[in-house]
């Protein structure tokens, strides 16, 4: 099993191809040391620096050229506010439950919670339930809590 120990997130430098690629959730694409099995089905072992986190197209070296890195379809809740107080109501809620928001042309998405569907219903705001590409607000930021002394 190749080890991979690094990451490009530009072009590809030199003329090495791209051969493969892996489809990975927001959850995968978060962890630095894993191993993961392409869309050809070879097996590699990731081991990158801490903190590195994968984005689409992000790039993957081994001996016969580059792994592409996709996003995985998820399980995913596809909330859809009809107006600015809904959108804030529902921003509220996903915060408070500490679950990963994303913002998109088509609405909000978090990662599929049965209570919160319910609860969305009972309030008459538009979800459902769909299996799409997740990337979260901070995901590909920075974004990071610190504390001050």
């Amino acid at each position: 099993m190749q080890i991979i120990d690094q990451v490009v997130k530009a072009s590809p430098p030199g003329n090495r191809p791209i051969v493969d690629r892996v489809s990975l959730t927001w959850d995968a694409r978060q962890k630095s040391r894993q191993k993961l099995q392409t869309a050809a089905g070879k097996e590699v072992a990731l081991a990158l620096p801490t903190g590195t986190r994968l984005g689409v197209g992000d790039l993957l070296p081994i001996e016969e050229g580059w792994i592409e890195v996709y996003l995985a379809p998820e399980d995913v809740l596809l909330i859809r506010p009809r107006t600015l107080h809904e959108m804030a109501f529902v921003a509220y809620q996903v915060g408070n439950r500490h679950l990963a928001l994303e913002i998109t042309e088509d609405g909000l998405k978090t990662l599929y919670e049965p209570a919160l569907v319910s609860y969305l219903r009972q309030q008459g705001i538009p979800v459902e339930r769909a299996q799409l590409p997740f990337t979260p607000i901070g995901a590909t930021s920075g974004h990071g809590h610190t504390s001050s002394q």
